[in-house]
């Protein structure tokens, strides 16, 4: 596919013959840093026949328990564990999909690790086209099948797969084995091991579809769209096969078009051993054409058909969208109508899951972003599974898909082989995706010291792009266009530029080298907040105050969006915490949302001044807002928005509300007001939130009418001079604060939101009193029942963050003191009664394992510092390994 992919962009072109013949070699020959060629090449599969999206018929899936076995030292190949007669005696196992990365054992386990599994083939597969399919393995990847080697892949994040039937043995059980090596790494995110997606098989006859590029296009003047289908075919036969095809596109499961009659005859001829490709176009009328936007992603199917002799033989379906992607000068245009976004980075991981990224991992993510109102990001440096992509076509952000090429990187050139490859796979792959609106071919690349081909290389590439995709932007990332004249944003379509810190007058120094582009804030921050929830801290509204009101800035992405694991180390504002979780996020690596996470949810709103006043006889108040600035980022219309309130009593029931539909809004508009009122008089709290077409709430207020109950203390642990107070936190408060002192109380600490209190700097081996109080805007709560407290010698223990439960284990997340050597967990079926005991040198998170799914375990942890004394026990937490548990029945609250 390669080698027919460098042909056919090398003619577009028009290059010379002998350039022809260099690059070839290149490819078929030669290596570059370890390359060779994805797969072999079959014959005459000369148009990229291979880079299909996986068949919904007759797919077997290879997910589960796979045998597993580390191979430190690099013995595996020499002994030949690839053969079907090895013995795996002395193997473990490991599912797939999954990250070795997340057992205890080999947490931090940088090398090569085999994988094996069985499978059956029925003699009814003989005459069939037999594919095995690899969502996404990392890194670095051989694959054997039954003792042959049938292929190699160097790109962990992208799909590769290997016609099989020549390989199989018909009626009897298959071996396939992987050598699978993760030492490949780039940049600050962790080089997460193994078969992270999932693995499959797929039978089909040997004539079958391939893949479809759907191209939709509105006319923006008459309302209609023109839709072009183009269908590619493989045949693996070794005679020529004629066949025909049909075509249905449906909106909401309806059909809006499909092909005649005729196109069921066999009419196209794909040659034996070869590939053929057809294009069907289509006019949808105005009353069919419902444009996707990222506040109304409408999407439709276009389901595709092989037939033959009227039979079918094949069906694939794609989702699409119909919308228009336009750059006016400094203007970003989505479907005619200047926007101004906001958006995140999001590094694509937790600790938890690793990077294998399970369904409801996505959606919480793409969830957590909407609310905040994100609508536009270069959301992640590596490609996403189409999973993803797909929760983002139906949820409307918007995002560009990257080739990972980073810094000073030797695969900056305009000859090598691979981001050749990675970009055209990559479109090949996600061209019919509706959120992705460019295509970026690299970050941070623009440095000529780093790299002298830099202009080749961004010039060809963005070139490349273009050819495969003439409806998306090509872009570029960078973060020296600011310093530049002579930089790579020269062949960007848009300016994409990353800055943390003098934001605004980067960016204008960026205007003034390249003018007359939009410029995309791809990345901004300062530097790395905190683990700690509540001490995290960044100023958004004074960094994107710098970017409103310039013309040119269209948008801006926050780096990032959650915390991530990372080895790396910067400057001292830089460097990741020994916890491994680095900190640049509004929520940690569990998704508990940190004090920036409200701040930002109020800076990315589509409105301002967003208040809500009682009134009168606190049975009525009024609700204002005012839309954004024309230049204010974000900005665009707001349609469809829905103001709604509620007023609720004991136990968070709803006892009244409403909701209104508000007409459209422009940036600019005057201030809204809305009076509401109700007529329950026991009423706890008020709540109003402004609602986005698909009933995000983007923006929300609360007064409380009464302060929060009391909270009670659960555990205090002591020190010689400090002490930590854990306690539980209850409804209706927002804030917790402690009372302490050595006769009384008149000491009080700050306000947090995390469920435990630390004081710092006391007198050593003092007695004190202490009491915790919430708070809400209603005021405090009572206070707690005073516990004495006596200072002692001991060291604290670890904070436990988050228990995560899981299939047949829990995970443990803890704080991570410099100080730390390993970790103690001890757990057993009943309180206070422990059984188990797992010591541990993992940072930051650790998985207890081996346990019955539904069954409540209790556990505490522990740590011994490097001097080799214990710290106390933590208080003690319940955990439920929900492995095939279903989630409870939801409660209707009003």
């Amino acid at each position: 596919s390669l080698y027919s992919s460098l042909i056919c962009l090398l003619k577009r072109l028009a290059l010379p013959v002998f350039t022809i013949l260099v690059l070839v070699s290149c490819v078929t020959e030669g290596r570059v840093a370890g390359m060779e060629p994805t797969q072999p090449v079959h014959k005459n599969n000369n148009l990229g026949g291979k880079d299909a999206q996986p068949s919904e018929k007759a797919n077997i899936s290879l997910n589960g328990k796979w045998l597993f076995k580390a191979d430190h030292y690099n013995q595996g190949v020499h002994n030949k564990w690839f053969n079907t007669d090895t013995d795996t005696g002395n193997w473990g196992a490991m599912p797939v999909p999954g990250n070795w990365d997340l057992k205890n054992e080999y947490a931090e386990y940088g090398g090569v690790a085999w994988y094996r599994k069985k499978f059956e083939s029925p003699e009814s597969w003989r005459n069939k086209a037999v594919r095995i399919y690899f969502e996404s393995v990392y890194n670095d990847v051989e694959v054997w099948l039954n003792g042959d080697r049938i292929g190699k892949h160097q790109i962990g994040f992208l799909p590769f797969w290997f016609d099989i039937q020549e390989h199989l043995r018909f009626g009897e059980s298959n071996t396939v084995a992987l050598r699978v090596d993760n030492t490949f790494k780039r940049g600050a995110i962790w080089n997460w091991g193994g078969i992270r997606r999932p693995v499959w098989l797929e039978v089909t006859e040997k004539a079958r579809l391939e893949y479809q590029h759907i191209t939709a296009l509105p006319d923006l003047d008459d309302g209609s769209a023109r839709v072009d289908v183009e269908m590619f075919f493989s045949n693996q036969d070794d005679s020529q096969t004629a066949i025909g095809y049909e075509v249905i596109v449906k909106k909401n499961g309806e059909i809006v078009w499909r092909t005649d009659a005729q196109s069921r005859d066999d009419h196209i001829t794909i040659p034996a051993g070869d590939t053929a490709s057809y294009i069907v176009s289509l006019e949808l009328p105005q009353a069919k054409v419902d444009l996707w936007h990222f506040n109304h992603p409408h999407l439709y199917a276009s389901e595709v058909r092989l037939l033959q002799e009227g039979k079918e033989i094949h069906r694939i379906s794609d989702r699409f969208g119909i919308r228009k992607i336009e750059v006016d000068g400094e203007t970003f245009l989505l479907n005619g109508e200047p926007v101004r976004t906001v958006g995140f980075n999001l590094v694509a991981e937790d600790r938890t899951t690793g990077n294998t990224l399970p369904m409801w991992r996505i959606k919480e993510d793409v969830d957590l972003m909407k609310s905040l109102g994100a609508n536009m990001a270069r959301l992640s440096h590596n490609p996403l599974p189409k999973d993803f992509l797909d929760y983002l076509d139906e949820r409307g952000i918007m995002v560009l898909e990257e080739v990972s090429v980073w810094q000073k990187d030797l695969l900056v050139h305009p000859d090598h082989p691979l981001p050749k490859y990675w970009l055209d796979k990559m479109i090949k792959l996600r061209y019919n995706h509706p959120s992705i609106i460019g295509w970026s071919v690299g970050n941070e690349i623009g440095w000529h010291h780093h790299n002298p081909k830099v202009m080749e290389y961004v010039k060809s590439a963005t070139d490349q792009a273009r050819a495969l995709d003439p409806h998306r932007l090509a872009l570029d990332v960078s973060s020296s266009a600011d310093e530049q004249e002579m930089d790579p944003v020269k062949y960007s379509d848009m300016i994409m530029f990353n800055s943390y810190g003098n934001w605004g007058q980067r960016a204008g120094w960026v205007n003034e080298k390249h003018p007359g582009k939009p410029v995309f804030i791809a990345e901004y921050n300062d530097h790395l907040n905190d683990e700690d929830l509540n001490e995290a801290y960044i100023d958004f509204e004074g960094i994107l105050g710098e970017y409103r009101g310039r013309p040119y800035v269209m948008g801006a992405s926050l780096w990032t969006f959650n915390d991530y694991r990372s080895l790396w180390k910067a400057g001292e504002t830089w460097t990741t915490p020994p916890s491994q979780n680095r900190a640049w996020g509004v929520v940690d690596v569990f998704r508990r949302k940190k004090r920036p996470f409200i701040d930002l949810k109020r800076e990315y709103a589509p409105v301002r001044n967003f208040s809500l006043q009682l009134q009168g006889d606190r049975q009525q108040a009024e609700i204002r807002f005012k839309p954004r600035k024309p230049l204010d980022i974000p900005a665009y219309i707001m349609s469809n928005y829905t103001l709604v309130w509620s007023v609720s009593g004991k136990q968070g029931k709803v006892v009244e509300g409403g909701f209104e539909d508000l007409p459209i809004l422009q940036p600019g508009d005057d201030t809204i007001s809305r009076n509401i009122q109700w007529h329950a008089s026991e009423v706890h709290q008020l709540r109003v939130d402004l609602l986005d077409p698909q009933q995000y709430s983007v923006r929300d207020t609360i007064i409380y009418f009464s302060p929060p109950e009391t909270p009670e203390i659960v555990s205090v642990h002591t020190a010689s001079n400090r002490m930590r107070i854990v306690f539980h936190h209850v409804d209706q408060a927002t804030e917790y604060k402690m009372l302490y002192g050595m006769d009384d109380f008149t000491n009080e600490t700050g306000l947090t939101i995390n469920d435990y209190i630390k004081i710092e700097n006391l007198e050593r081996f003092g007695s004190y009193q202490v009491k915790v109080v919430a708070v809400n805007n209603a005021g405090e709560s009572r206070p707690s029942t005073p516990v004495s407290v006596q200072l002692n010698r001991n060291e604290l223990p670890p904070v436990i963050r988050k228990t995560v439960p899981s299939d047949g284990s829990f995970f443990v997340g803890y704080s991570v003191d410099r100080i730390d050597y390993m970790y103690q967990v001890k757990y057993g079926t009943e309180p206070d009664t422990y059984t188990d005991k797992i010591t541990s040198r993992n940072f930051g998170v650790l998985q207890v394992p081996g346990l019955k799914n539904g069954q409540t375990y209790y556990y505490r942890i522990r740590t011994r510092k490097q001097q080799g004394f214990d710290s106390d026990w933590s208080h003690e937490i319940a955990a439920t390994p929900d492995g095939g548990i279903p989630p409870g029945t939801p409660i209707i609250d009003g």
